[in-house]
């Protein structure tokens, strides 16, 4: 091109860079001597460039580095691109002229580096997009290339044959990605590689919980463990409960009210679907409703269940569980504890259609002993009932009511009657003819003397001949009298009486709160000794003091594994000592609020070191930090030791 004037009629298109004013400025040395000097680039390209010369126009420069290019002259091109890019550093056609030429010479950081700033300075061009797509799959970076590609696909302006080549890379590569991902998963998802059976036994191996996790990793492992029913027995959406230790074996069982707000009908139904489920424990769901028992009973779901347990909720009632009982004809287990829609309709109906019941749990529901003293025509006594955990703190039970309980249900093993409030402990004396019972929990009975409680234990030790649980809390009445029914089972004026109550048979005693209960007492254990007496728990009796605890230990201690004596100021070093001499299988000792110094904890944690499982000593004030540090350090595990303690202390 030239600046002389065109023919008539003929407009020259202007040029987009500038050009001299001064003809005479066309007479200087050619453009090949000026590109040989220009042997220095921008730093970003790392060739070094003297200041741009001003009298070379821009197109002149571009025309020459057009003609190197075709000669595949790339380096002179390159150079002849930055000077004119010294003057014009925006021009995108520049830009992308001299990213070529570094693609071409295999400096792909460089042409990247001009492509991104294209990006930068026109956002809606496709060239600037095609650029860098174009340099990044040279590179083999697929996936910054697509993600290129889609980015300049939805900015630029949808026209023009580049924006259609643009959109075409970007649906092309989108497809490729996706198809290379899923031969990676094949190639990598364990179902796919390893042998049936073994993903079967690690599937196997997984809590409930972490199966429901499974699924949610992809529609084909989804239908995999669908595909294997007995997965889906048993449905557990209870919270995770620690397993039970043996200084737990024969204490009553205490389920954490965690509520899960999460758990709805929708939600079980849509895990039965696959196959009648044999056990579904729901734990505290508030929101599941009764509707999801007449769903169960449409989706033919009811038939198989064994095992029911739905804690705490007030949504469902009598009219959909005496509907669903008839549905259930197996129901083994049911746990129905504080919730508060079931009455006594609901209790009447499900013991005439459920008779093989083995465990049930309708404690804290909304229900009297009119449940247990209305009886269906033909409706013969539960056998199978081996656990019952019944009452209600609300409700007043009289003698008649007890006495139904044990003619309905004359096998019981475990009766659980803590939240039973009867009409004074004579109510609970026909206990004494469920001679098959061996844990007996009750808590709180109004007692009018001492004697009608020693009466009462005296029943039940002449009927229950092999109990091993026995726990009678916050009962005023338990005295020394009553420990001797316990250990020699017969009273004073019966000396030729030959069965010696249940100390050969006793491994869980708990009085905690006895107010009468004295040395005297503990001496009987300490004379008779009790071989398979398993835990001991005497909090807050105030009338017993060291030296009878040291006897008892002494004498009925060699199988002792949890030993509780909480709020007793006469504790010292001498019952450390003690338990650490006499109990060679001690795990759990709480002794709060003690006279216990550092001393006694030592003594006690050298000999039993890691198989401590937890101490309690919580408000000992004569315990020094120093010596909660070592013992802890022994012990192996920082959460075994309690020491908690009032403000007031220093």
């Amino acid at each position: 091109m030239s600046n002389k004037p065109t023919s008539a009629g003929v407009k020259q298109r202007p040029s987009p860079y500038p050009r001299p004013t001064n003809p005479g400025q066309l007479k200087k040395p050619p453009i090949t001597v000026v590109a040989s000097r220009l042997n220095k680039q921008p730093a970003s390209l790392g060739i070094s460039t003297p200041p741009p010369v001003e009298h070379v126009p821009v197109n002149d420069l571009v025309q020459a580095a057009r003609k190197a290019f075709s000669d595949r002259d790339f380096v002179s091109a390159l150079q002849l691109l930055t000077g004119a890019l010294n003057v014009a550093p925006k021009d995108i056609n520049l830009l992308d002229s001299r990213a070529a030429c570094c693609e071409k010479l295999g400096r792909f950081n460089d042409a990247l580096t001009d492509a991104k700033t294209m990006i930068q300075l026109y956002p809606q061009s496709p060239k600037a997009y095609l650029r860098a797509g174009k340099i990044l799959r040279q590179q083999q970076n697929y996936k910054s290339c697509t993600r290129i590609y889609v980015a300049g696909a939805e900015r630029c302006e949808k026209v023009g044959k580049e924006y259609e080549t643009l959109a075409r890379l970007a649906k092309d590569m989108t497809a490729t990605m996706e198809g290379l991902a899923k031969k990676e998963a094949r190639i990598l998802d364990p179902v796919e590689r390893l042998p049936y059976e073994l993903i079967v036994m690690v599937f196997d191996s997984l809590t409930f919980a972490q199966r429901l996790s499974c699924m949610g990793v992809c529609k084909k492992w989804s239908s995999y463990l669908g595909s294997i029913k007995r997965f889906w027995l048993t449905i557990d959406l209870t919270k995770p409960a620690p397993s039970p230790v043996a200084y737990q074996k024969y204490l009553p069982l205490v389920v954490k009210a965690e509520t899960n707000n999460r758990i709805t009908n929708k939600t079980v139904l849509s895990l039965i679907k696959y196959t009648p489920p044999k056990r579904l424990r729901l734990g505290c769901a508030p929101q599941v409703t009764g509707a999801l028992f007449s769903q169960l009973i449409r989706m033919k779901r009811a038939a198989a269940l064994e095992q029911l347990s739905l804690r705490m909720n007030a949504k469902i009632y009598d009219q959909e569980l005496s509907l669903f009982w008839s549905a259930t004809p197996n129901l083994r287990c049911l746990d129905l504890h504080d919730s508060a829609g079931v009455s006594d309709a609901a209790v009447i109906s499900l013991l005439a259609r459920c008779p093989l019941l083995e465990e049930l749990d309708i404690s804290e529901c909304r229900i009297t002993e009119a449940c247990l003293m209305i009886q269906s025509p033909g409706q013969g006594p539960l056998v199978h009932l081996k656990k019952l955990v019944f009452g209600r703190s609300l409700s007043a039970f009289a003698r008649e009511g007890v006495e139904a309980l044990v003619a309905k249900f004359p096998n019981l093993e475990t009766l659980d009657i803590r939240t039973l409030h009867p009409r004074g402990i004579q109510a609970l004396e026909s206990l004494g003819q469920l001679n098959k019972l061996k844990h007996l929990y009750t808590e709180a009975i109004d007692t009018p003397s001492d004697d009608s409680t020693a009466l009462v234990v005296a029943k039940w030790v002449e009927g229950i001949p092999d109990l091993e649980s026995l726990q009678l809390t916050y009962c005023k009445g338990v005295s020394d009298e009553v420990m001797r029914m316990i250990v020699l089972g017969h009273e004073p004026q019966h000396p030729h009486a030959t069965r010696r109550g249940w100390s050969h048979s006793l491994k869980m005693l708990n009085l905690s709160y006895s107010t009468y209960l004295t040395n005297e007492g503990l001496l009987l254990m300490a004379t008779n000794p009790m071989p398979q007496l398993h835990s001991v728990i005497l909090n807050c009796c105030g009338w017993l003091d060291e030296s009878g605890l040291c006897q008892m230990l002494a004498g009925s201690g060699a199988e002792l594994c949890l030993f509780e004596c909480a709020r007793n100021g006469t504790i010292s070093n001498n019952l450390m000592e003690q338990l650490a001499t006499s109990c060679p299988k001690i795990e759990v000792v709480n002794v709060s609020s003690s006279q216990v110094t550092g001393l006694g904890v030592m003594a006690l944690v050298n000999k039993r070191g890691t198989e401590l499982r937890y101490l309690n000593l919580d408000g000992c004030q004569n315990v020094s930090a120093d010596a909660i540090e070592r013992a802890r350090a022994v012990v192996g595990d920082g959460s075994r030791v309690s020491f908690l303690f009032p403000r007031s202390y220093r």
